[in-house]
């Protein structure tokens, strides 16, 4: 590579980074400030999955079963989909309470190395190796999905592999070589294989274009052409079979595996008001969740855009080939059947239009075919494209702002109007500007540094626009608070026994966080064996058999440790629980409850759980894993319930008397606590620091056997007069049986951290083992070295029976699909060597 190139790709570097060190610098952004930017996924995800990523390539010891992940449960899927970025190998120089600035550090390196790529693939395009090309780069790196989407840093590797993908079809096309989109097609796949797929569907149309565009298909060889790059893709696909088909099998176990006809249906996704993402500030950080899809790229570049469609120094033949690429992409956007197909059929769960950096990438391409026609030099042709940009975004506001404001003025409605109407005069002045820029660059080509300005002023303002409405934590106070709760939980977890779980209800790093933190991901943040977690890998089974036994879960991402009682504690084997108030931190003990592995009756084969009745269930299940038809949670006695209208709710009262000596629980579903004010004996039951929207156990007290309670609950929901609603523990019953479980649970002695549970028992009569452990084929086990079939109860927990005598059990996990998949991979690998071998020899006896 020459010396004028490596300048060339440090300047595209170089100028990126500036460019996004001053937008993190302005709203001082670690680590150019304090702040952090601990909102949505990135504070309640990535950082956790990211931190964890850091421990284990710091210790070396690398496990793809997590049991800090809600019970456990396969890693896999979560490292193929959050952290297979070769970027976070920077992970090892930061400390764990470091990981935020870790994570702005890759999102800025990441953002700049896409400038490379952007002009790599301009260089080969266009041949050309000039400052022009900058402002291509930039528009390129900081267009609407960056500022949108940039705190989901896993997305951001496949805006950085797009312009090579499409570099490999050029060199395909034109060359018949296949390396460059062999690799390019693997890697995108292996760093995030859901983009990755979106990239894959991006090549065959850019396959067409380029097709299209060089007459392939006039060609002799054209059949040859087309057959090779199915076979390269096709091999390129079947490489990555090593991320894909073990991620696929665990996937599969997910609520993503869902089917839901309406996503199929051939409707709109977006109306006119989309028009307003192609000014700035076209969508808010509080938008994240529903919004247009995200195209801004610069005004400069807009003008030429439409340029390219008025100017008649394009040929139609051009105009037809670039209009069928970006109706192609625009269609797949705009129609609810293929926007499904584009994002893996599925219909995404808030941050819409993820494929809209494609649709993007190929307008910037687009507007810079126009500038290499010349299209600047035609005065009329900018002017009459600066007044369509213009209209368009005018079109756009008067949808989503305009109109629904004289609507209200009229008195019709009272709309919920979240765009800033400054944006609206910012994005045409924006779009003036540019437009007299271009028509000047044309006398005098110095006006090329004021249209970069121009260009930098208005990414920037567009990532701010973003920034703007997003609260940011504190570095310094999280990092405190980190290390603070993470020497409790280290203490709490060598004080307890190897195989128990840690509850953290309340979390001191809640201080830290700029929106509220439920704490969900605090077992994988802090190493710890716990019950709750948020991701889109959760296991849809250990989801529903969670809350069919009363614990809390928002959606098919979430499972809460809220819910739990003192019988699902004991099931679960949770030995401590943990809160921080008033910055001091409580560790309260939970009753002996036995390791993950326990003794228990052969009933536990049959038992069956049923939807809505949480306590129900517990008491059944107790019954089962004791064999016996003992009454543990007990309906209280109802003497009464009166009912009131209090403004648009129902005050209920209800008269109990409590059949039990232990805790009292409540449990209706479904129920909203956020919405409802309970009270008992007069003093308002705190239900919990996360907002509880629906069903889960609530716990009203303790109290003494034939006691009277008045409870009293102000809610919108029709309740019944049900006894079934309050049940009281049996404490002394269940006491006896807890004991009795933990004196034969199993004695562990492996740390959980290498993929094995290892542990001895004592047998005294022949019973299944019951392991608080979610059921997965990829689960082996072994007595005295001899291999045992594991069976599936209690809807999503494993047993295994024992026999009589001083015992070893071994439970090893492999992946699903992992061996598998490395195996595809690697005669796929070996199968285009060969290929590209064979391909290589036919040319050059061609030429010979």
């Amino acid at each position: 590579m020459s010396k004028r190139h490596v300048l060339y790709y440090l300047g595209a570097f170089l100028i990126n980074l500036a460019i996004i060190s001053i937008i993190l610098a302005y709203v001082g952004l670690v680590p150019f400030g304090s702040n952090n930017f601990l909102s949505s996924d990135l504070g309640t995800q990535y950082l956790t999955f990211l931190t964890e990523l850091r421990r284990q390539l710091i210790s070396g010891n690398f496990h793809l079963y997590l049991f800090s992940q809600s019970l456990g449960d396969n890693f896999f899927p979560v490292i193929s989909y959050y952290l297979l970025s070769p970027f976070n190998l920077l992970l090892v120089f930061f400390s764990s309470k470091g990981i935020p600035a870790a994570a702005n550090i890759i999102i800025m390196l990441k953002i700049s190395t896409m400038g490379v790529t952007m002009a790599y693939f301009l260089k080969e395009y266009f041949h050309k190796v000039s400052p022009i090309n900058y402002l291509f780069t930039v528009a390129y790196s900081f267009c609407g999905f960056v500022a949108s989407y940039f705190y989901d840093l896993m997305w951001l590797d496949a805006l950085i592999m797009l312009p090579l993908v499409a570099i490999g079809i050029m060199r395909l096309v034109s060359k018949q070589k296949y390396v460059l989109y062999y690799f390019a097609i693997l890697l995108s796949i292996i760093f995030n294989y859901y983009l990755g797929y979106m990239l894959c569907i991006f090549s065959l149309c850019f396959f067409i274009y380029i097709g299209m565009e060089q007459q392939l298909f006039y060609k002799k060889n054209r059949w040859q052409i087309i057959r090779n790059y199915l076979i390269t893709s096709i091999l390129a696909g079947m490489s990555s079979a090593v991320v894909l088909v073990p991620t696929l099998i665990g996937m599969l176990k997910t609520a993503k595996s869902s089917f839901n006809v309406l996503n199929y249906l051939p409707s709109a996704r977006f109306g006119l008001e989309a028009l307003t993402e192609l000014g700035i500030g076209g969508n808010t950080f509080e938008q994240r969740l529903e919004h247009g899809p995200s195209v801004f790229m610069t005004s400069t570049v807009l003008i030429l855009l439409l340029a390219y469609f008025v100017s008649s120094r394009v040929t139609n033949n051009d105009k037809r080939n670039s209009l069928f690429l970006l109706g192609i992409l625009l269609v797949g956007m705009f129609v609810t059947t293929f926007n499904t197909v584009w994002h893996m059929f599925q219909n995404p769960a808030g941050f819409p239009f993820r494929n809209s950096f494609i649709f993007t990438f190929v307008c910037i391409f687009i507007a810079y075919k126009a500038f290499s026609f010349g299209v600047f030099k035609d005065s009329e042709t900018i002017v009459k494209s600066t007044c369509i940009a213009g209209i368009l975004v005018c079109i756009g506001y008067s949808t989503e702002w305009l109109w629904p404001k004289l609507i209200e003025k009229l008195g019709f409605a009272n709309p919920n109007n979240q765009y800033d109407g400054s944006y609206f005069w910012l994005s045409i002045s924006c779009i003036i500007i540019s437009g007299i820029l271009l028509l000047l660059f044309n006398k005098n080509k110095y006006f090329l540094l004021l249209t970069m300005l121009m260009m930098t002023f208005e990414v920037i303002a567009n990532f701010n626009s973003v920034m703007s409405t997003a609260d940011l934590g504190n570095q310094l106070v999280y990092r405190e608070a980190f290390a603070k709760e993470d020497e409790i939980l280290d203490k709490a977890k060598n004080q307890s026994h190897l195989g128990h779980r840690i509850i953290v209800s309340k979390s001191g790093l809640n201080k830290a966080f700029p929106e509220k933190y439920n704490n969900y991901n605090d077992p994988i943040l802090f190493n710890i064996n716990g019950v709750s977690l948020y991701s889109s890998t959760l296991n849809q089974n250990t989801l529903e058999m969670m809350h069919n036994l009363g614990y809390f879960s928002l959606n098919v991402r979430r499972i809460s440790y809220f819910g739990g009682t003192n019988l699902t504690n004991a099931l679960l084997g949770v030995y401590y629980r943990i809160r921080q108030e008033d910055n001091r931190y409580y560790v309260e003990e939970n009753y002996n409850a036995p390791t993950l592995g326990f003794l228990v009756n052969k009933n536990v084969y049959n038992f069956q759980m049923y939807s809505k009745r949480a306590l129900s269930n517990q008491d059944r299940l107790w019954q089962a894993l004791n064999g016996n038809s003992t009454e543990y949670l007990k309906n209280a006695t109802l003497n009464s319930m009166q009912q009131s209208n209090v403004g648009n709710e129902t005050l209920y009262d209800y008269q109990l008397t409590t059949r039990a000596s232990g805790p009292l629980y409540f449990y209706v579903s479904p129920m909203n606590y956020v919405k409802s004010k309970i009270f008992v004996n007069g003093k308002r039951v705190k239900t919990s620091s996360m907002d509880v929207y629906s069903a889960a156990t609530l716990r009203l007290g303790h109290f003494k056997a034939n006691q009277k309670i008045q409870v009293k609950i102000l809610t919108d929901k029709s309740l019944d007069v049900d006894p079934e609603y309050f049940q009281s523990l049996d404490q002394p019953k269940f006491l006896r049986t807890l004991y009795n479980f933990r004196a034969h649970s199993l004695l562990i002695t492996s740390d959980l951290n290498h993929d094995t549970v290892r542990g001895t028992i004592d047998v005294q009569k022949a019973s299944p083992m019951l392991f608080s452990i979610p059921y997965d084929n990829g689960w082996s086990a072994s007595v005295d070295g001899k291999k045992v079939k594991i069976h599936k109860v209690v809807s999503n927990l494993m047993a295994i029976n024992m026999k009589k005598g001083q015992h070893k059990v071994v439970l090893n996990y492999q992946v699903p699909g992992l061996k598998f998949g490395w195996i595809i991979s690697i005669v796929s690998l070996f199968l285009f060597i060969s290929f590209n071998f064979i391909v290589k020899s036919k040319f050059k006896s061609k030429i010979n």
